[in-house]
């Protein structure tokens, strides 16, 4: 059994959203990090519309019509959540930066947090997916994702389970 050490996230803003990379492991990450804490777990890929959900299919990019349409309805429900829950766990790629800043700006108390890995752990965690998207359809995302901007706190998913708890430490724990 791998020991965890506690999640101490008493210095993290409400809300913590983690984005990045289909495969980089946000959901990983998210999941881990509301089970240790107690906070609420939201996955907006689960209010895709069926628009987008039908591009996966094809393993076509989202458009920016879709895009477009999708952030508005995740902002609204994750500040229907807070009114809900005393912190929140988010995650989504949020491929595109102007899509980030429009979260960032509607939602009070939510820091964005970039999910990364090494190339070479990507494709591998691409290549043994059996749900979500496919590692061609994760190929083609690749071109559309928008780097983080210059001073956003990245989370490193190469590591294990106490690693990424290590981190998210060093990050908020008093």
């Amino acid at each position: 059994m791998n020991y965890l050490p506690a999640l101490d996230l008493s210095r993290a803003p409400p809300v913590l959203f983690f984005f990045g990379l289909a495969g980089a492991g946000k959901t990983h990450v998210g999941r881990l990090a509301s089970r240790l804490s107690g906070r609420f777990f939201y996955d907006a890929d689960d209010d895709l519309s069926a628009e987008m959900r039908l591009a996966l299919t094809e393993q076509r990019p989202f458009t920016e019509a879709m895009r477009d349409e999708f952030f508005p309805r995740v902002a609204q429900e994750i500040l229907s959540l807070q009114r809900q829950h005393v912190g929140l766990v988010v995650t989504q790629g949020v491929y595109k930066q102007r899509h980030r800043d429009y979260l960032r700006t509607r939602v009070p108390g939510m820091e964005m947090l970039c999910v990364s890995c090494s190339p070479a752990v990507l494709r591998q965690r691409l290549a043994l997916r059996q749900q979500g998207i496919s590692s061609s359809s994760a190929a083609a995302l690749l071109a559309d994702f928008e780097a983080p901007a210059p001073g956003m706190r990245i989370i490193d998913n190469d590591a294990d389970d106490a690693g990424i708890v290590q981190q998210l430490n060093r990050l908020y724990a008093a």
